[in-house]
């Protein structure tokens, strides 16, 4: 009787720790996710890691304090360009948590090879109809409503993704024609 407790204890720290071996190897290190969305990569302890693209000079990724804010993540990226749409961003937002920032443009240049500017929806104050008409779906839309009556204004762009059915998919079509003032 003893021997057979004393296999079954040493099988069960053996799947413990085998579990917990298993666990540490398919997570990424200095990363973790929080809402489903994954966090910034931690570097050295304090900076992390954002990517910022769009209407940037050097679209890419740096290393940054969290503590720091958007518009220092513009300037260490060259500034924006002329096209934009300084309604869409909001340069004071902490970089906290986020993993990246997109900054769309203001215009477009459709087939005819003459820029038109964008007609844009303030996910701040639209209602269901204006979403529906700048590519979310009849569930969507009102998912972005309840959202921001139950979280608040949303601070860039990308906390579009918070919402409830709303995907890279779904933020890939409309990130040039959402804004947040």
């Amino acid at each position: 009787m003893l021997k057979t407790i004393l296999i079954g204890l040493v099988v069960t720290v053996i799947t413990i720790i085998a579990f917990s071996v298993v666990q540490s190897a398919t997570s990424s290190p200095g990363n973790s996710v929080v809402n489903g969305q994954p966090t910034s990569e931690i570097i050295d302890g304090r900076d992390v890691k954002v990517d910022i693209t769009g209407e940037v000079n050097h679209p890419g990724e740096y290393a940054i304090s969290p503590e720091e804010t958007l518009g220092t993540l513009i300037s260490m990226a060259g500034g924006v360009t002329a096209k934009a749409d300084s309604k869409a961003y909001n340069p004071s937002l902490y970089i906290g948590t986020y993993v990246s920032f997109y900054i769309p443009p203001v215009t477009e240049l459709p087939a005819m090879c003459v820029e038109e500017a964008i007609e844009k929806v303030n996910i701040n104050v639209a209602k269901e109809d204006e979403l529906k008409e700048v590519g979310f779906n009849s569930s969507q839309a009102p998912n972005v409503v309840t959202y921001r009556e139950e979280n608040g204004l949303f601070q860039a762009l990308e906390d579009i993704l918070n919402v409830k059915g709303i995907g890279e998919a779904t933020f890939n079509k409309v990130k040039n024609k959402i804004c947040l003032s």
